[in-house]
């Protein structure tokens, strides 16, 4: 079994406060419909470690920071990560060890040997960094195989879906079947292999030769040599010019990609200048919309009422106040100085308003231009890639790759005209490489031979284990095997021929059961091989899917194989923690075992205590 880990709380902060999820005990069931956000909760759930392929929902990414607490192997750890920049950088800090420096890690490393914060956990957990060929395992690929079963693909895929050799390379990781002197040792009798065959056929090639009566006459040969010498002279003159002609190439496309970013510039520059003309415009408009409705109100003044009880005044002798009666001592003169000033100011934002216009149309000209010369220099770049980038480099590749065949067509030349006795030499060399060759496949097979009985055993543990792990869930199952190769799976109901696991119904959800249940039996397992390091944590999302309704007995008999996974203690004291998701509530009370009840008013986020910062 590999190191106990125990998830502790969750906590998410949103806005200035922190809020908190606590997992006390080791099975922990989160209850409510569809839709509740039983699936965020559990998507965030290792998010902190450094996760690629968690899905992060809108909730999640509404928190400034998601902090997880948990115990690896006893000590307690704290990630934190930024829930708003998944690309941001994870914080881990060990929480027993005040003198241990805290962890600052890139999600993605950005250079050769940087550590990321998912390698890191992973080291921490004990899962070996593995790899074979193209297929590098990191913490997600465990996470997707072995740690977690989500919604999506529980009932559909086995172990999660992905790709095969990604599928295998883990489970012969957690196994402890993925052996790096063995890959050495393959590795090398592959590499002795090629250069023996690379050997013959040499030899092959001089015999060729040799048949047709090239090489009895070595001024034959010489001369052949010396031909093969000026056409490499030749291709390689070609090469340097070929190569010449892509230099300057890519120097005039890199003048038209910067002729085009200038422009480019100037695009946006001159559409934000029309787009600031068009609103200085609009005020303008507004402005003397406004002035020309006060000069319309003095030259058609509406009727007066008295400013003290609000009755409409009498009408006076010209030259009387109509509210007091008394002369007024400048006459109309005041209505007609405010007239006169509405009319200037109306004409001076006539005048402003035409040269705002005017402004407009110019910004607009500009603006129309500054976008065509950039459409024109996005069309030179362009066509010039295609017309004279691409065919120079094309040309360049083609002369580098004629030129070194030459080079190498004349160095075996040369090497049959400076050995008279090549067959003899040549012969050794392939005797020494058949050697190395056999030497190396022996080793390899003695190795490999100990490493498939050690596969074949550790797996038809578990393929035992499989199966009464599969008939606790539900009994009808008669036979299980799981493949030593590949890990594919058969099993076999009773009155039902054996089926893999593409042709199992979906109804009922056999492919649920036997997803989990090939997870449980890797955990018996890891209990009773110190060389299995499997981690004692499961994350399920929805283990009862469709159980519920169509067998409600297999979904209770599922539920009490989850209970009792985590009541079985690992080697240094800790049990498998479970963390699952249910749309009903549990069928009965199990002790120690917790429920987080989650509903559109109740969420799992949005609804969890405060907790301290």
């Amino acid at each position: 079994m590999g190191p106990s880990i125990v998830i502790e709380k969750l906590e998410f902060q949103r806005d200035e406060g922190w809020q908190v999820q606590y997992f006390r005990g080791l099975v922990t069931f989160l209850v409510g419909h569809s839709g509740a956000g039983k699936s965020t909760a559990l998507e965030a759930l290792l998010y902190a470690l450094g996760l690629t392929t968690a899905k992060i929902m809108p909730t999640v990414a509404a928190c400034h920071q998601v902090r997880l607490t948990f115990r690896v192997a006893g000590t307690r750890w704290q990630a934190t990560r930024s829930g708003s920049n998944p690309r941001g950088r994870v914080s881990l800090r060990n929480l027993d060890d005040d003198a241990e420096v805290e962890h600052s890690l890139p999600v993605k490393s950005t250079k050769a040997g940087e550590v990321t914060a998912g390698a890191f956990a992973q080291d921490l957990l004990g899962l070996p960094a593995a790899s074979r060929g193209a297929t590098r395992l990191s913490l997600d690929s465990y996470y997707n195989t072995v740690l977690a079963l989500r919604q999506n693909t529980i009932a559909s895929a086995f172990l999660g879906g992905g790709k095969d050799e990604e599928r295998i390379l883990v489970l012969e990781a957690i196994l402890g079947l993925w052996d790096t002197g063995l890959a050495g040792l393959e590795k090398n009798a592959a590499e002795a292999e090629s250069r023996f065959k690379g050997a013959k056929a040499e030899l092959a090639a001089y015999k060729k030769v040799l048949a047709k009566g090239g090489i009895s006459d070595l001024d034959q040969v010489r001369s052949a040599f010396e031909q093969k010498q000026r056409e490499h002279a030749h291709a390689a003159e070609a090469w340097q010019k070929t190569d010449a002609a892509l230099k300057a190439a890519v120097g005039e496309h890199g003048r038209l990609i910067a002729l085009h970013k200038a422009a480019d510039d100037d695009r946006r520059k001159a559409g934000k200048q029309a787009t600031a003309a068009h609103g200085k415009l609009q005020l303008a408009t507004a402005e003397h919309a406004r002035a020309e409705g006060a000069l319309g109100e003095l030259l058609d003044p509406p009727a007066e009422d008295c400013t003290r009880c609000g009755q409409l005044l009498p009408e006076r002798e010209p030259g009387l106040c109509r509210q007091c009666g008394q002369a007024c001592l400048d006459g109309t003169g005041h209505r007609e100085r405010k007239i006169a000033t509405a009319r200037a100011k109306m004409e001076r934002l006539r005048l402003k308003l035409r040269h705002l216009e005017e402004a407009l149309a110019a910004a607009t000209t500009a603006a129309d231009a500054a976008e065509d010369v950039a459409a024109a220099a996005l069309k030179d770049r362009d066509l010039y890639d295609q017309d004279q980038l691409q065919p120079a480099r094309i040309a360049a590749q083609q002369a580098e790759k004629l030129a070194h065949g030459l080079s190498r067509e004349a160095a075996r030349l040369k090497e049959w005209l400076d050995s008279s006795d090549y067959l003899a030499k040549q012969q050794i060399v392939i005797d020494a490489a058949k050697a190395e060759m056999e030497k190396a496949q022996d080793g390899r097979d003695v190795a490999l031979a100990a490493h498939e009985v050690r596969r074949k055993e550790v797996v038809g543990r578990w393929t035992e284990l499989f199966l009464v792990r599969l008939q606790q869930i539900n009994p009808s199952v008669e036979t299980a095997y799981i493949d030593p190769a590949d890990f594919t799976i058969r099993v076999k109901e009773h009155n039902d021929p054996d089926k893999i696991f593409a042709d199992c119904s979906v109804m009922g959800s056999p492919k649920v059961v036997i997803n989990v249940a090939a997870l449980l039996s890797l955990r018996d397992l890891g209990r009773t091989d110190p060389g299995v390091r499997v981690p004692p944590l499961l994350i399920i999302d929805s283990p009862l899917a469709d159980l519920g309704a169509v067998d409600r007995a297999t979904g209770d008999r599922l539920i009490d194989a989850l209970i009792n996974v985590a009541s079985d203690t690992s080697s240094d004291g800790y049990a498998c923690q479970v963390i699952a998701a249910t749309n009903d509530p549990l069928p009965r009370s199990y002790p120690d075992v917790r429920e987080i009840r989650v509903a559109t008013t109740q969420r799992f986020f949005d609804h969890a205590p405060h907790g301290a910062a």
